[in-house]
Parts: structure tokens; C-alpha cells; sequence
């Protein structure tokens, strides 16, 4: 059976820059035998956390079934790796993907009040952020990544880096986005369980 590799695109862009990472990730992960699928937040209708704590009691959220974040649910718990796809909107994700993120609440619950771990004993699912921003700041991406990196936690996934393509309202950014898209493919083909690049 291939691996399943689940791609997330939070740009409302689906053809941006941060699109053309996330699809040049898939490619590598598609180049080392995974099948995988990309989904688009800004065509799904994903309500923000309520914060009603109905999570609490059973890791479970009680409005999955009211938009489209139960399709993302089933997905989580049944692929080896994702790749999340977010541009910087004003230093952090945006709001698609913050809205998504703050839904899995349900799972840091079941990680660290219930303390289950999904894949006890098990090879954990991995985890690759890629994302675009137009300033050239060197710490633009810094608080995205602190968001990222929790989330990837709270899933219990095994979070395995970033590719990260700053100051793309630089008209001459043609190089370094090609160089982007090379690392992120290289980046796609490691998330496959058993493919070279992943050793």
C-alpha cells in the first residue's frame, strides 16, 4: 500500500506562491511512490473555535459534523505526513489556516490532558511547513512557526523542518524561488516512509 500524503493550502491564492511550494512538495512526495491529495481552506467552510471546552471530556469536537472540518479529521489520523501551506499575513498564518489549527484542540486535549499518544509504538506521521511572505524581514516567519509547530505537537505528528521563501515583492525573486521550489520537492520526496531521501 503507498503512503498517503495530505497537502494543506491556507492561501486564499490557489495558484500564489505558496501554492507553487505546496505543489512542488506534492510532487516530490508523489516521485517517491506516495499518493497524495491537496486541499484548499479557502473553498472549505471552516467555522472558528468556539471555545465551548465540550472537547474536554472526549477529545472529540462536538461541531465536526456542522462544516467541512470533520473532512479534514478523517484525514489527519489516516495519512503518513502532511504538508501545511500557509503565505505571512502580518508575521503569522492566515486566517484559513489559523481557523483550522485552532480547530485541533481536540487533539492537544487527547495528547496533553487525556496524555494518549496516536501512534504509541507506531511510526509517527511527519510534518513539513512551507510558506511565502512578500517583507524581507529576517524574523518574518518566526511567530507562524511557533504556531506550526504546535499544532504539528498537538497532532502528534513528528515535525521535520520548513521551506520558507521570504521577500516576494522583490521583482528579481525568479532565482530564489526556483531554488525554493527545488528544496521544497527535495523536502516531499523525505516524507515518504521508506523512500532514500527519508533515511
Amino acid at each position: 500500500m503507498s503512503s498517503k500524503i495530505l497537502g494543506i493550502l491556507g492561501s486564499p491564492r490557489k495558484d500564489g506562491n505558496t501554492a507553487d511550494l505546496l505543489d512542488a512538495a506534492l510532487l516530490g512526495a508523489r516521485s517517491s511512490g506516495a499518493t497524495t491529495e491537496r486541499l484548499d481552506l479557502a473553498d472549505m467552510d471552516l467555522n472558528p473555535c468556539k471555545e465551548c471546552r465540550a472537547c474536554d471530556a472526549g477529545a472529540t469536537c462536538a461541531f465536526a459534523d456542522d462544516d467541512d472540518m470533520g473532512e479534514i479529521y478523517s484525514r489527519i489520523r489516516n495519512v503518513d505526513g502532511i504538508i501545511l501551506a500557509s503565505p505571512i499575513f502580518f508575521m503569522g498564518v492566515s486566517a484559513q489556516t489559523k481557523a483550522m489549527v485552532d480547530r485541533c484542540q481536540c487533539y492537544w486535549v487527547e495528547r496533553y490532558v487525556l496524555k494518549r499518544r496516536a501512534y504509541e509504538g507506531k511510526v509517527r506521521p511527519k510534518g513539513l511547513f512551507v510558506s511565502c511572505a512578500g517583507s524581507p524581514k529576517p524574523n518574518i516567519f518566526e511567530p507562524a512557526l511557533h504556531v506550526v509547530k504546535a499544532f504539528f505537537a498537538a497532532i502528534d505528528y513528528q515535525y521535520v523542518g520548513e521551506v520558507l521563501l521570504g521577500h516576494t515583492d522583490d521583482p528579481a525573486m525568479g532565482p530564489r524561488k526556483q531554488a525554493a521550489i527545488v528544496s521544497a520537492e527535495a523536502a516531499g520526496r523525505k516524507l515518504v516512509p521508506g523512500s532514500p531521501s527519508s533515511e
